[in-house]
């Protein structure tokens, strides 16, 4: 029994050992991989990865405006050279610079109205109704009853009402193109509610002051600097005579709802402030006969040709004809 036992302790000792050595081995092993690490090697980059996966970016840091932006305070030389680029700019056609320079603009609080007007404005030339829409309804925030909101949101709900006569472009895709949709019903609200707003801007146009400064300056300043106006600020929107295009603009809208009275006098109206009416007051002699309204349409051609407008054309043509005549014959 004490020799078994003996061996019993031997085999165990030896057992002992060999994990010893195993352990030992193991660290080496270890210790020589770590060894081999060049640590000045950047690390390799993971596979990639197949699939909806993408590579996380970090986000570039910009400022946070939950409005648009307010613009910026220069000095007041700096700001009228730059409020005339601006206006240039809505003169050209060029949209986005004008939309640049008002982002570098800040008016103070006595016009400040005008900026967002003009931005929505050129919004609204733009096509893009909906910007449009946002900036015309914060300038009614800031002046509830302006003439020139009440215009520009006028003109909004025309091109509004001629939006709506265009299918949308999903309804094809996604064959939706059903009763339910009736552009009509739509089109007559826009059109009601661009009636009101034509005639409230045509109520509203004796308070607007043609000659306010759009940028405050110094007594001193004034030899020096031209402020822009908001004469000059309607020039360049193309809204100068936004009284007369009001009434033409009203005119097309009674004519269409076959309303002849009233279409009659917004196009005599639109004729006094020197509006090109064109072929309106044809038109309407043609609705008048439409009617069986004989003595309308003949009273309505008679009145034609003596509009002051139609007088110094037909004399500048008979001076240019006579001129013309004095050239081919020799006396």
């Amino acid at each position: 029994m004490i020799t078994t036992r003996q061996m019993s302790v031997e085999v165990e000792l030896v057992r002992w050992l060999l994990l010893v050595a195993a352990a030992v081995a193991l660290i080496l092993a270890i210790a020589t991989a770590l060894a081999a690490v060049d640590p000045t090697k950047e690390p390799r980059l993971l596979p990639k990865v197949s699939g909806s996966a993408k590579l996380m970016m970090p986000e570039s840091m910009r400022p946070f405006f939950p409005e648009d932006p307010p613009g910026r305070r220069l000095p007041v030389a700096e700001a009228a050279a730059r409020l005339w680029m601006t206006l240039d700019s809505h003169r050209a056609g060029c949209i986005a610079e004008a939309l640049a320079g008002w982002d570098q603009i800040q008016l103070p609080a006595e016009t400040a109205h005008w900026r967002e007007i003009a931005r929505g404005t050129a919004y609204l030339y733009a096509g893009d109704l909906e910007c449009a829409s946002v900036h015309l309804e914060a300038a009614r925030q800031m002046v509830p009853d302006h003439a020139l909101v009440a215009y520009f949101t006028g003109v909004l709900r025309l091109e509004q009402a001629a939006a709506t006569a265009r299918v949308p472009k999903d309804m094809h895709r996604r064959n939706k193109l059903l009763v339910a949709y009736t552009p009509q019903e739509d089109k007559a609200l826009y059109e009601v509610l661009a009636i009101n707003e034509l005639r409230q801007a045509i109520a509203l146009s004796g308070e607007i002051r043609l000659d306010q400064r759009l940028l405050m300056n110094d007594l001193q300043d004034e030899e020096i600097l031209v402020m822009p106006c908001v004469g000059d600020l309607l020039t360049a929107l193309g809204a100068n005579n936004y009284v007369g295009k009001a009434h033409h603009l009203l005119f097309g809208l009674y004519l269409g709802r076959v309303e002849l009275v009233e279409a009659e006098f917004h196009l005599d109206r639109a004729a006094a402030t020197g509006i090109a009416v064109l072929h309106g007051y044809q038109d309407l002699a043609t609705s008048y006969l439409d009617q069986n309204r004989d003595a309308d349409a003949a009273r309505v051609i008679e009145n034609q040709a003596n509009h002051p407008w139609i007088r110094p054309l037909c004399q500048r043509m008979t001076e240019m004809t006579l001129d013309a005549a004095k050239g081919i014959w020799v006396w």
